[in-house]
């Protein structure tokens, strides 16, 4: 009986090692790749909301909901910035990228990276009819969420205000970073 435990045992160490090796050398054939993949997508997140993308600088983000910063330079000016903020919307927190541009202060786009909203309401923060009425939106003054949007507002989604709300609450705070930072002649 002794015996029979020893060899099966042997059997299972024998196999762990093998499937751990074989794990492992998959990860490291493909690992290049995976990073290189991961670039590409974060490169194309930030054209899709900041299309006039340049070189892109790290700035020091304060906290709180702002992540990160970048700075976009175009021929040796500050073109614009991308800002990673984190909102608490209705399942969680929410992140989003957001693009403004220097020096007329307009929204150039927002995606919306990671959330845990609600699938079929909040999650419709993802979606392109929500996402795509932030672009050209002036941000002399603070983005305002409505239920029936009207000029420079930001129209909910249906069912949905909690997480509409963060991510204007978002995007104001890029905005009110940007204002107090780098509008009037400081970016």
């Amino acid at each position: 009986m002794n015996k029979f435990i020893s060899k099966l045992t042997l059997t299972l160490l024998i196999l762990c090692a093998i499937c751990t090796a074989l794990v492992a050398g998959a990860y490291g054939l493909t690992k290049d790749t995976i990073e290189a993949r991961a670039a590409a997508d974060v490169k194309a997140s930030y054209k899709q909301v900041f299309p006039q993308l340049g070189d892109l600088t790290q700035e020091k983000a304060p906290g709180g909901i702002i992540q990160d910063i970048k700075c976009s330079k175009a021929g040796g000016k500050v073109n614009g910035y991308i800002y990673t903020v984190t909102p608490s919307g209705y399942g969680g927190e929410l992140t989003i990228m957001v693009g403004i541009s220097s020096p007329d202060v307009k929204l150039t786009g927002i995606k919306v990276l990671k959330q845990n909203e609600t699938p079929g309401l909040g999650a419709k923060s993802t979606e392109p009819q929500f996402s795509d009425q932030f672009a050209g939106k002036n941000l002399k003054s603070p983005l305002e969420v409505s239920k029936q949007a009207k000029g420079e507002e930001i129209q909910a989604i249906t069912a949905a205000t909690i997480t509409s709300r963060a991510v204007v609450k978002g995007v104001n705070e890029a905005r009110d970073h940007y204002m107090k930072t780098y509008s009037q002649g400081k970016g």
